[in-house]
């Protein structure tokens, strides 16, 4: 089998690369060794930025109505069982100035869609892609380069499968084969902690009716973890620490295991039902490189990180979304193949960065006295069981606060630029980088603002404006120069681009009239953007020669540190 670009690993990261470079009409084969999706609810966090990805693909709201309601979805609860009241609850919603914070950031929010039920979806939407095959229960055995690509061996079956791909994309999971076979090392903690997952089904109704939340942190002498919704109502998963120095993986029987979910709930008279119990590694480890050669890794496979603020999936999907325009347009002629250095000098910062926030959650968690390395071990548990209940309860309220960044980061989620050399500065500095507050800018390297817009056939985000594999110029209608320049340009460098005009008499109308004083232009200015949604160029003003502005930027855009002047982009 021939193809542009094959991926290795059906997850939501390699399913989510499958659909976008579908959606590019890239002609894609994923490989997955298991027979179908996970059976597993592993990941289940979905921020917004993410489901704005889903929302470029047609799956957003698909996506929402498989997920947990939002009105179950409102917040964290910390206590000694479910059966027990709430000792201190940390809300993520109905905080009106962060509803509103987060309303004003996307047209997207964040929910909780278990991977269970994620990935059906997104098999399903790649899947309609003319361009994609998906094959499951097939299994990559060997890769070897070659000169215009690589060739996958497989074993499908009882028989062989070769693929010779163009490039690859490995989604394969923290035990990465193409990684090791790579040779691409890891730095960081292999391991922080091993951790049981114990996905079961009761009817807990009687307990969470009053209390909609997502997680509920157990603390008691019995087992201390994290009950996960993932319904609301009858499915859930327990996830808790051992120490695999004192005990095995096979001493958690299913048995033990429906003692221990029992523990959490604190009764022993509901009926339940374990369905898979799923060992697992905490370890927050960072490659050395995202890509060699024409083979590309992303998610797990690039950064195993721990799921302290449900940052792993996200982060892949972001990978990927910042790989597959660029292999389109690389595979399609319109730019140089030094394009597909970006990824890794783009990413892998913002990986790093999602490490570190989330190690920083999980020690805060452990300086707290709020998790342990085993089951029973944490010390807040014991105080709760004692005469020291109060203050144990005194000092989980007052700690509590603090945590927020762990729980509810929309700086985190929307507010990583980019500065590689790809990127054209405009001599602006952007707000710094916080992880529980965002300011929406329009700085080269940023996420381009969502504003509400009007238009011909409706209501839309800016943020369906971007994408569709083409670079998007905006400007106010005073912009004719702009959109003249931006149109003969591209068309002379065979850059797919659209022109758009935002304001009175434009193309579109801002709901709120903002769009100058959102985007830090003036009325003469214009702002680039590439098919990720993230700010290529910008000019605050009006320039004597637009097209030799937009020609350097185009340029840099695509060839970045292989800039010529003369360069045109050509294929790989």
């Amino acid at each position: 089998m021939e193809t542009e670009v094959a991926i290795v690993g059906a997850g939501p990261v390699g399913l989510t690369a499958a659909a976008l470079l579908g959606s590019l009409g890239v002609n894609t084969i994923l490989v997955e060794r298991n027979a179908s999706t996970s059976a597993h609810p592993r990941g289940h966090v979905v921020n917004a930025r993410t489901m704005e990805i889903f929302r470029s693909i047609g799956c957003e709201e698909p996506v929402a109505k498989a997920g947990l309601p939002p009105e179950r979805n409102a917040g964290v609860s910390f206590l000694s069982r479910l059966t027990g009241p709430d000792i201190a609850v940390l809300a993520t919603r109905g905080i009106p100035d962060r509803d509103r914070a987060h309303q004003a950031a996307s047209p997207s929010r964040k929910t909780s869609c278990p991977q269970d039920v994620l990935e059906p979806i997104l098999a399903d939407v790649a899947g309609s892609f003319a361009p994609v095959n998906v094959l499951f229960s097939t299994e990559l055995k060997e890769l070897a380069s070659r000169p215009d690509g690589v060739r996958l061996e497989c074993r499908q079956g009882a028989g062989d499968l070769m693929i010779d791909a163009r490039y690859v994309i490995a989604a394969d999971g923290a035990r990465s084969f193409v990684r090791e076979r790579l040779g691409i090392g890891m730095t960081g903690r292999g391991r922080i902690g091993r951790q049981i997952g114990i996905y079961f089904e009761a009817d807990l109704w009687a307990f969470v009716e009053e209390r909609p939340y997502l997680l509920w942190w157990i603390y008691n002498a019995a087992t201390c973890g994290v009950l996960i919704a993932l319904d609301g109502r009858r499915r859930w998963t327990y996830n808790f620490a051992f120490d695999p120095d004192q005990e095995s993986v096979g001493s958690f029987t299913t048995e033990r295991c429906e003692a221990i979910v029992r523990a959490a709930i604190g009764s022993d008279d509901v009926p339940l039902e374990i369905h898979s119990i799923l060992p697992w590694r905490m370890q927050a480890r960072l490659a050395d490189q995202f890509s060699k050669g024409r083979v590309f890794i992303a998610g797990d496979a690039a950064h195993p990180l721990p799921p302290t603020g449900g940052q792993g999936m996200n982060t892949g999907i972001g990978d990927v979304h910042n790989l597959a325009w660029k292999l389109a347009f690389v595979l399609r002629g319109n730019a140089p193949a030094s394009l597909l250095e970006s990824y890794n000098e783009e990413r892998r910062p913002v990986a790093q960065t999602n490490i570190e926030q989330s190690v920083h959650n999980a020690m805060k968690m452990a300086e707290s006295g709020l998790s342990g390395m085993a089951t029973h071990d944490s010390p807040i548990a014991k105080m709760l069981e004692g005469p020291d209940s109060a203050a144990a309860e005194r000092h989980i309220r007052e700690v509590i606060p603090s945590l927020r960044e762990h729980f509810d980061y929309i700086g985190q989620t929307f507010g990583h630029a980019y500065s590689s050399r790809w990127i054209s500065p405009d001599g602006t500095s952007a707000p710094p980088f916080r992880i529980e507050q965002y300011e929406p800018v329009a700085c080269p390297g940023h996420r381009a603002p969502h504003l509400w817009l009007q238009g011909p056939n409706g209501k839309l985000s800016t943020i369906d404006l971007a994408g569709a594999g083409s670079f998007l110029m905006l400007t106010t209608p005073d912009g004719d120069d702009w959109q003249r320049a931006f149109a003969e340009v591209s068309a002379e460098l065979r850059v797919p681009g659209r022109c758009c005009s935002i304001g009175t008499g434009g193309d579109y109308i801002a709901q709120d009239g903002s769009f100058v004083q959102s985007y830090g232009i003036g009325q003469r200015g214009m702002v680039l953007i590439r098919p990720d949604g993230y700010v290529a160029a910008r000019s605050s003003h009006a320039v004597p020669d637009p097209g030799k502005f937009f020609e350097r930027a185009l340029r840099t855009a695509l060839a970045g540190p292989d800039l010529r002047n003369n360069e045109e982009p050509s294929a790989a």
